[in-house]
């Protein structure tokens, strides 16, 4: 039985990676508008109405992301989301030499190697306002 505890404990350890651990594989993405009635999307796909909307990206997706905010009658306004290296996934050097755990996991299988340089968006679209 203690062996058997011993190889999922050794297991479970190089399985996992520091930034998957730490900071997760998804990143939640919040963005508001100062125009009531916008329309929220990531891509093409709808997330929410009005003057706010909330998301979650898996982390290795993050770099083909384009938030956009729309409203009738307005220019549109849109922005990709900007990554950068998650400093955290070095902590796989003291585990495995970062072979699996920076390597496999962080970069290949979760993405968790980088995260986005800003979580929270502003994007208010354009109206132009008869006088």
């Amino acid at each position: 039985m203690k062996k058997m505890i011993a190889v999922i404990v050794v297991i479970s350890f190089f399985v996992s990676s520091c930034a998957a651990m730490f900071h997760g594989t998804k990143e939640s993405i919040h963005v508001r508008s100062e125009e009531s009635d916008t329309s929220f999307f990531v891509n093409e796909r709808s997330i929410g109405k009005g003057t706010s909307a909330v998301t979650t990206v898996p982390k290795n997706k993050l770099k083909s992301v384009v938030l956009r905010a729309e409203k009738e009658g307005c220019n549109t306004k849109s922005s990709p989301i900007e990554t950068e290296f998650d400093s955290i996934t070095l902590l796989g050097v003291l585990l495995d030499l970062g072979i699996v755990s920076i390597l496999v996991i962080d970069w290949g299988a979760t993405g968790a190697v980088t995260k986005a340089s800003q979580t929270d968006y502003v994007l208010t679209p354009e109206c132009h306002k008869s006088l």
